[in-house]
């Protein structure tokens, strides 16, 4: 899927609806290995040209970070980011470049990572995080599973520094559909721009798991995105001082032993959490 998306034949379909920056479906065309037989995928394209400038990020840096943030989800063996590749050839009158990441063609039949129910409903197996009150009147629970994906994407956003993990960011689904063979359904996170700041930023609705001690194995991982020199993997991306964030954020998890509490002096949700 990297060397389909890095060398195929982008064609825009239109715009992506409620996005803040231009986010465009596309469909790409080409092949999986060099001389391979041809196939047609869709993806998702954010243009460097057409972000919306912010006040606490860099311009013109988002569909990097989206980048980034797969290459350390495929690094540190999480592979909750769908394939993202970075294409220079994607050509503005402003600004040159784009971000381009394999579309999650999502399960209606899968149970939501994230919802809104009813109190008396969130049992066990859901971790509140947020009361609110619909447009209606009725007072509901946001709520998310307490499942492994789940987790990870937690962990993965810990180590990003994630500013803007929604509900509507985790999606049940698969981003690769074999001709007749049944979709392998996992967890994945999309939307990871806003990622990487070097200042604690961190404001996600996957707060369930604020307290638990790391696991081994996410210890070991954990100590990887601490100790690898990422500067190969992650340089042409994010500056030097982003990077010796990421390390700072990996240590203080690991001297803590478990995931982080929600800070009280900044608010920890992002807006609207879905």
């Amino acid at each position: 899927m990297l060397h389909l998306l890095s060398t195929g034949t982008i064609r825009p379909l239109g715009r992506m609806r409620g996005a803040s920056n231009e986010t465009l479906l596309t469909t790409v065309t080409g092949a999986e290995s060099p001389g391979g037989p041809l196939r047609t995928v869709r993806a998702v394209l954010k243009t460097r040209a057409g972000e919306q400038p912010l006040r606490d990020f860099p311009r013109g840096t988002l569909s990097q970070r989206e980048v980034a943030a797969f290459r350390l989800s495929d690094h540190l063996g999480l592979d909750v980011v769908p394939p993202t590749v970075w294409r220079d050839d994607v050509h503005r009158a402003d600004a040159d470049g784009a971000s381009l990441q394999a579309y999650v063609e999502t399960d209606p039949a899968a149970d939501p990572p994230v919802v809104l129910a009813d109190e008396d409903a969130v049992g066990s197996d859901l971790a509140p995080v947020l009361r609110a009150v619909l447009g209606d009147g009725a007072e509901v629970v946001l709520a998310h599973a307490l499942t492994a994906p789940v987790r990870r994407i937690a962990l993965l956003d810990v180590l990003l520094g994630n500013a803007d993990r929604k509900g509507g960011h985790v999606l049940a689904g698969a981003w690769r559909l074999e001709p007749g063979e049944e979709p392998v359904v996992d967890l994945h996170a999309i939307d990871n721009g806003l990622s990487f700041h070097a200042a604690p930023k961190l404001r996600t609705i996957l707060w369930g798991f604020a307290g638990e001690p790391l696991h081994e194995d996410e210890v070991a991982l954990v100590a990887r995105a601490r100790d690898d020199d990422l500067d190969g993997l992650l340089g042409d991306l994010l500056p030097q001082r982003e990077l010796w964030a990421l390390a700072r954020r990996a240590a203080a998890l690991l001297e803590e032993g478990s995931f982080p509490l929600p800070p009280e002096d900044r608010h920890v949700i992002p807006w609207p959490p879905l």
